[in-house]
């Protein structure tokens, strides 16, 4: 298998192994983000671990080694990964995450698992909230594939930032009128285009 890189773009091409297709995530860094030698050879080295199977009894034994605590985080990993790719937003509290733990067969601390894994992972701290995001599904803060309840959802948010941004509201006779000062400035500015042809 051969995925062209920067030497692709000087003739050259790069050789990807299929260990690393085959049980690799989706990595989608913050920009920004410095990534050291070392943390890219252990990355590499875990992308290539095969998964264990979530309904795979566990042995003491794997949970002993090294290896085989490498191979629960990835198996971890990947059940969160599905868990949140099955929501409507592709998001959830890490508090309702943690609190399928037991029904998961996750042995691992939950918020470290996101914290350890920033390419597949965002989360974020508003407050005492804690969300975490899967990133593939986000782009400039919007997702990808967006369905009508979220944005249903957005369009709430919109409402609601527009009007701590400064929304004028007067009362004529018992009746409430919401304007924005942008949508004032626009009626303005048409009529005075209007007025010059």
């Amino acid at each position: 298998v051969w995925r062209s890189g920067r030497a692709g773009a000087r003739g050259g091409r790069k050789k990807v192994d299929e260990m690393e297709l085959r049980y690799g995530f989706k990595q989608e860094f913050p920009p920004g983000m410095k990534l050291t030698k070392n943390f890219r050879s252990k990355l590499k080295e875990w992308q290539q671990l095969p998964y264990v199977r979530p309904y795979e009894p566990f042995d003491g034994r794997l949970k002993r080694s090294k290896d085989g605590l490498k191979r629960m985080e990835k198996r971890a990993v990947g059940m969160v990964h599905e868990f949140l790719s099955l929501t409507v937003e592709k998001m959830a509290e890490v508090e309702q995450v943690s609190q399928f733990r037991k029904w998961f067969g996750i042995d691992l601390n939950i918020r470290d698992l996101f914290l350890d894994h920033p390419g597949i992972f965002y989360v974020s701290s508003k407050g005492k909230r804690h969300t975490v995001f899967l990133r593939e599904a986000y782009h400039k803060g919007r997702l990808i594939e967006s369905n009508p309840i979220y944005e249903e959802r957005m369009k709430l948010l919109e409402l609601v930032a527009m009007r701590r941004r400064g929304m004028v509201v007067t009362n004529d006779r018992n009746t409430v009128r919401i304007r924005t000062r942008a949508v004032e400035a626009e009626e303005n500015g048409e009529e005075e285009e209007e007025e010059s042809l």
